[in-house]
This record gives C-alpha cells, sequence and structure tokens, in this order.
C-alpha cells in the first residue's frame, strides 16, 4: 500500500474540503437549530459529483476507487457528519444495493437521479425486534397476484422520513428464514405507507424516521434482487455504510483535534495561553497520534475493498476504532473549550451528538469486535 495519496486523490480531498469549509459549516447552526433538511446542498453535491462518487460513471456516478470516496466522506464530515449522512448515506447504502442486485431498468429508473441528488432512496432494515441480529426481520411481503402486499414497521432509518422510495427489507416465508427474505422498493406515495421523525441525540440537521406499512401494495417487479437474497443484498450495502461512517468518524476526530489548537492558543489563564498547559498539550497530542494511526486503518480497508479482497475482519477494525476515537475526541474538546465546549459558539459540541450515534449506525462496536473474533478464531460467540 502507498502511504502517498495519489494527485488526484488530492484534487478530491481539496474539492470536498473546500465544499465542506465554504458551503456546509457556515450555515450548520441553522439547520440544526431548526431541525430542517438543507435539501439545497444535496443538490449542489450533485452538481459536483459527490453524491456517487462510488458509482460507475454509466449511471451517473463519477467511479472514484474506495479510498478516494472515504477521503470524501472524512472531508465533508468535519463540517458536519449530520449533513454528510442526509446528504450521501442514501447513495452510500442504497446505491450500493441498487448496483448489486438491481436490475438493468432498475439501474437506469434510480441511480442518475440520485447522482444528480433529484431523487432520496432509504434503506429500511431495522426493526423494533431486529437490529443487530437483522435476520429477525418480521416485515412480511405476500405476493397477490402481480403485487406485492407488505406489512410491517422500521425504525431509525436515515433519510426515511424524506425519501422518495425506500428498498424495504421483508420476509416472504418465516419458514425459510433468511431464504425467504427479499428487498422491495416502496415509493413515498403508496398507500398505507407512513413515517414519523426519531428525535435522537444527533442528526440534528438530517432525518432519521420509524416507517409503518399497512397493506401497502406495490408492482411485483418491484422486487430488487431475488426472494432469498434480501439479507446478503442490504449486507452489501452495510458493509459501504460502515466504511463511510468510519471515514465521517476520522473527519470528526479531526475536526475537534483542529477546533482545540485553534481554542487553547487563544484561551489564556493564569496569564499564558492554557495551550502550553502539559495536560492539554497531552490531550490533543493523544488525539493527534490517533487520528494519524486510524486513518490510514481506514484507507486500508478501502483499498481492499477497491481490490476486491476480504476485507471483514479490517473494515471491523476501523469502524470499531475510528468511532470511538470521535468519541473521545470530542468529549476531550468540549473538555478543553469548558463551558464553551457545551455551547453552539464552538464547532465541538455537534460532533459529540453525532459521534455518539457512528457508534451505533452500521453495527454496534460490541458487533464489530465480535466480527474480528470469528474470523480470527474461526467459531462465533453468537449461538
Amino acid at each position: 500500500m502507498d502511504f502517498e495519496l495519489s494527485e488526484e486523490q488530492k484534487m478530491v480531498r481539496d474539492m470536498a474540503r473546500k465544499f465542506a469549509e465554504q458551503e456546509m459549516a457556515p450555515i450548520l447552526q441553522e439547520y440544526e437549530h431548526e431541525r430542517k433538511i438543507n435539501f439545497e446542498i444535496i443538490k449542489k453535491m450533485g452538481d459536483l459529483g459527490l453524491l456517487g462518487a462510488h458509482l460507475p460513471k454509466e449511471y451517473g456516478g463519477v467511479g472514484l476507487d474506495y479510498v478516494s470516496a472515504a477521503i470524501i466522506w472524512e472531508q465533508l464530515s468535519q463540517a458536519s457528519w449530520t449533513q454528510t449522512l442526509n446528504s450521501l448515506g442514501h447513495g452510500v447504502l442504497a446505491g450500493t444495493i441498487l448496483m448489486k442486485a438491481g436490475s438493468e431498468e432498475q439501474k437506469q429508473k434510480y441511480l442518475p437521479p440520485l447522482c444528480r441528488g433529484e431523487m432520496i432512496i432509504a434503506t429500511g432494515a431495522v426493526e423494533p425486534n431486529a437490529g443487530s441480529d437483522a435476520s429477525a426481520v418480521e416485515s412480511k411481503a405476500t405476493l397477490d397476484g402481480r403485487e406485492w402486499v407488505i406489512n410491517g414497521a422500521k425504525n431509525f432509518i436515515s433519510a426515511g422520513g424524506i425519501a422518495d422510495t425506500v428498498l424495504v427489507l421483508v420476509q416472504t416465508d418465516k419458514s425459510l428464514g433468511t431464504k425467504g427474505m427479499a428487498l422491495i422498493a416502496v415509493d413515498r406515495d403508496t398507500p398505507g405507507f407512513s413515517s414519523s421523525r426519531a428525535d435522537m441525540i444527533g442528526d440534528w440537521a438530517g432525518d432519521i424516521s420509524n416507517l409503518a406499512f399497512v397493506d401497502c401494495r406495490v408492482p411485483e417487479e418491484n422486487l430488487v434482487g431475488k426472494v432469498g437474497r434480501g439479507l446478503q443484498n442490504a449486507l452489501a450495502g452495510i458493509d459501504m455504510a460502515r466504511l463511510f461512517i468510519s471515514a465521517g468518524a476520522i473527519g470528526m476526530a479531526q475536526a475537534c483535534l483542529d477546533a482545540c489548537i485553534k481554542y487553547t492558543k487563544e484561551r489564556y489563564q493564569f496569564g499564558r495561553p492554557i495551550a502550553s498547559f502539559q495536560l492539554a498539550q497531552k490531550a490533543i497530542a493523544k488525539i493527534q497520534a490517533e487520528v494519524f494511526a486510524i486513518r490510514w486503518q481506514v484507507y486500508y480497508a478501502a483499498e481492499l475493498k477497491s481490490k476486491g479482497l476480504p476485507h471483514g475482519k479490517e473494515l471491523s477494525s476501523a469502524k470499531w476504532l475510528s468511532t470511538e476515537l470521535a468519541l473521545r475526541a470530542s468529549a476531550e474538546a468540549i473538555r478543553l473549550h469548558g463551558a464553551y465546549g457545551c455551547t453552539e459558539d464552538y464547532p465541538v459540541a455537534h460532533h459529540y451528538r453525532d459521534a455518539a450515534m457512528s457508534t451505533i449506525l452500521g453495527g454496534t462496536t460490541e458487533m464489530h469486535i465480535l466480527t474480528i473474533g470469528r474470523e480470527l478464531l474461526g467459531t462465533s460467540a453468537i449461538v
């Protein structure tokens, strides 16, 4: 692995950083305070090719390798992980699923407008009784003639309340277990489909919603992939989402580090800047050392994905370490800022809120630890 970014990757990094600084950061507080979605910024991202960075050019994407895509996600998340998730998350999750399992007609229908920022496609997998155990899905789809009839509920779905279409993970035959599972596209205006926003600790400028499906009838051709492959296809998207979350977590940690360096140089106590205090320097140095190390773990997992190589334990390691780092770094940033860190006057409190969520979305820390253990030891800790 080359530890030097290519010229193209540097250009991508600089472009994404400039966009984050000029377009996202200045207006973040407005959208967070009003708990509203910045649809304009989604369209701007589409114009720059940020929404479909990893998707093929023939479907409206840019066709970048996964390291380059991770660099984009990292840079944008330095301004706001929430806005990055809300703007890019559906392309990462649903876009990947459609590329893997969608028919050519479905790819042509959904991916180009998604990449242009004209369509939002959510993915509904998590349920009240199915979180880490995705195989426990209870939402049901029954084929009635040429239509699927869907009943069930989904919890904590990113962009679920604003999506034009939702890829819903359902069970078609409970007796078949995971072999009865399928993904079916349900449009927003389908009778019987409803959503309600879930108030979360973070994601103030985004949308995470609970969804309900009551006798929703959709055409048979809305099936994405094959019955029996629903869980596997959903996991392909979730795998990509884990890389997205890992990169975003590094972005949050870096943003907190930058804020701490700036603030401790400006804040005077006892007649000198607190940057000269040994404990402040140790806290900042520790964050920097961990950012250096874990960023390359994220890029390494992305490189393995780009090459089509096994990357399960490597990506789980990246997701575990990066999100826990984001949480520690943002908490330390608040301490270094003192009471000011608990206000919105400085750019650390919103990262703390979002970092807490990043440790859960895309698989909890505990599940990733078990994934690594299973690969290394050849046995599952879950019976």
